[in-house]
């Protein structure tokens, strides 16, 4: 036995070392990046979207920009109301964003038809939800009343607040919508909408913001009015859009508007499951964001100027997500889930030397991101400059992980591995925000506390979602195997087999 055990050790052993030569082979590589589910295809279907969340960054940063040069008080205002508005909206946007599972898996089991139908289920998630926000106005005021904040501040959160809420039904619904085309890996158009909608918010942002010829400067509300137009502006461009891919009725997208319950409902479950982790993200961050509030307004103008540079860096990422979301839910509709799970590995390979280089810049130079903030009021900046470097430090650490956090949370929401998602965010979130609150209420903890348990919670999240991953249980969750379809629909061949051979 024990020289049966050297045996096998040593094997082993050759097997890894003639793995680790094959690393520095033109051939591996070769078929590394060409075969199914990997860099090529993972690429083309990301790439769109990369280009297209990329650009949001940007708009992002050139608002914050803007906003800095205006009023450094209204660049936190903006930030703080932002977040808050994120964090409310992360549940039906959630919802809306899980249509894309949907969408994958019926493209992939060439269940053409109920694509249209559920779609429309997303979009009635918007315009149900989307109007709260307006009426919640005054409730919001009341909030950063109570968490402390300055007369100013509180002026500047609640009027960004109720200009950006008019963009709140577009916001969600357009999730939706983007859903008919990523799902069908049709990116393009993801990125061609998205692309208007930023290039049309940075021009409005400008003019907005300063006015032109002494007209129309209305400051941060012309900020908040600049997003909600491009908001709308974007879904009308998907919804023309996507009646114009199917006016031969091939998915069911005329036929299928109307509010269907059972459909509803069903999207419902899945998708508040699935939403839980972008909701606990976004309320940790919300709680954190508003906690650091009452440490002072160069901690809050820190933390604004971080997580937009986080936002900035991080956005791509979110891209790859959204291809890893379409890829495993179209190759586990399709029974492969060995793909799938290729599709996933692939896209980590892909993150990992891009935030890395990302991770290096803000630790080596953070000034040269800083420097754009500092452009017009260099004096006023300069006190915020050193808390903001040393923030950037933690977004440093945290960065790759949050990645990774990202993408495997992507995968097993594509699978449809909802309910772990849901049970995974409330194990982290809970306590971490208690702590969070204990520690500034209780023991006087300031700005680092805060970002400290900000980085704890990225790697707890993500080690929990890598961990699910690579046990392999998403490998049984199905969204298509619980609705049987008629026996015409089951038997009548995909009317969308052409466009989905172009497609593959």
């Amino acid at each position: 036995m024990p020289e049966r055990t050297e045996t096998n050790i040593d094997a082993a052993s050759r097997i890894w070392l003639a793995r680790f030569v094959a690393l520095f082979s033109v051939a591996f590589w070769r078929d590394w990046f060409a075969r199914p589910c990997g860099g090529r295809e993972v690429l083309w279907l990301a790439a769109p979207i990369i280009v297209s969340s990329g650009s949001v960054a940007i708009m992002n940063f050139a608002d914050r920009v803007f906003l800095t040069w205006h009023d450094k008080n209204a660049m936190s205002a903006s930030f703080t109301s932002g977040c808050l508005y994120w964090g409310l909206s992360a549940f039906p946007f959630g919802i809306a964003a899980f249509v894309n599972a949907f969408v994958a898996q019926y493209f992939g089991a060439k269940q053409d038809r109920r694509i249209g139908p559920i779609v429309w289920q997303g979009v009635f998630v918007g315009l149900i939800f989307g109007p709260l926000f307006i009426l919640a106005t005054p409730l919001v005021e009341a909030l950063f009343a109570a968490f402390g904040h300055s007369a100013e501040l509180l002026r500047f959160e609640t009027v960004y607040w109720f200009y950006f809420a008019f963009g709140a039904p577009a916001l969600i619904a357009s999730e939706s919508l983007a859903a008919f085309f990523s799902g069908r890996r049709e990116m393009k158009t993801v990125m061609v909408a998205g692309l208007i909608s930023v290039t049309l918010n940075i021009v409005l942002d400008y003019l907005l913001i300063f006015g032109v010829a002494g007209y129309c400067a209305w400051g941060i509300a012309g900020a908040a009015i600049a997003t909600s137009t491009s908001m709308w502006v974007k879904f009308f461009i998907l919804l023309a859009t996507m009646l114009k891919r199917d006016r031969d009725g091939c998915y069911a997208v005329r036929a299928g508007f109307r509010f269907d319950r059972s459909e509803f409902a069903r999207l419902f479950r899945f998708g508040a499951r699935s939403s839980a982790q972008t909701t606990g993200e976004n309320w940790c961050y919300t709680m954190f964001i508003l906690l650091i509030g009452v440490c002072g307004e160069t901690a809050s103008a820190a933390t604004a100027i971080a997580f937009n540079l986080d936002f900035l860096a991080f956005m791509p990422i979110v891209g790859i997500g959204v291809a890893v979301t379409t890829l495993v839910g179209n190759q586990v509709g399709a029974g492969l889930p060995n793909l799938a799970a290729r599709a996933t590995q692939t896209s980590v390979a892909l993150a990992t030397p891009f935030i890395g280089a990302l991770t290096l810049a803000f630790l080596v130079v953070p000034n040269f991101f800083l420097d754009f903030y500092a452009m017009k009021n260099s004096a006023e900046f300069e006190p915020i400059r050193e808390t903001t470097a040393n923030v950037l430090r933690f977004v440093a650490v945290y960065l790759l992980a949050d990645a990774l956090n990202v993408i495997f949370a992507s995968a097993l929401r594509g699978a449809g591995d909802a309910n772990f998602i849901m049970k995974a965010t409330l194990v982290v979130f809970v306590p971490i925000v208690v702590a969070a609150f204990v520690g500034v209420f209780g023991f006087g903890r300031g700005v680092y506390w805060c970002w400290s348990l900000m980085t704890l919670y990225v790697f707890s999240a993500g080690t929990l979602f890598a961990v699910r991953f690579y046990r392999g249980a998403w490998r049984s969750a199905k969204l298509v195997e619980t609705d049987l379809l008629d026996d015409a629909t089951r038997s009548e061949t995909s009317p969308s087999q052409d466009l989905r051979s172009s497609v593959n």
